[in-house]
């Protein structure tokens, strides 16, 4: 009885895992790129300030996603 259970506990966090992976690779390595190119465009006011809103922006969709994903997974348990 418990090993089915495990089985199925492990295959969840593989999948948690899988759903997960994308989003933490997206957010950090577009922010990093965004506040790169707003540093090197650091005398151009307004395209630094878009740059550096982007990188925001991903930083927050990444976060959105991250809790989507887990509020979904933990509402139809697990």
């Amino acid at each position: 009885m418990t090993g089915k259970r495990e089985d199925r506990v492990v295959r969840t966090r593989e999948n948690l895992e899988k759903a997960l992976l994308p989003i933490l690779i997206f957010a950090p390595s577009v922010t990093v790129l965004c506040w790169i190119a707003a540093w090197i465009f650091r005398d151009e006011f307004v395209f630094k300030a878009v740059l550096i809103g982007l990188g925001c922006f991903a930083v927050v969709l990444g976060v959105a996603a991250c809790l989507l994903v887990l509020l979904k997974r933990i509402d139809r348990g697990g």
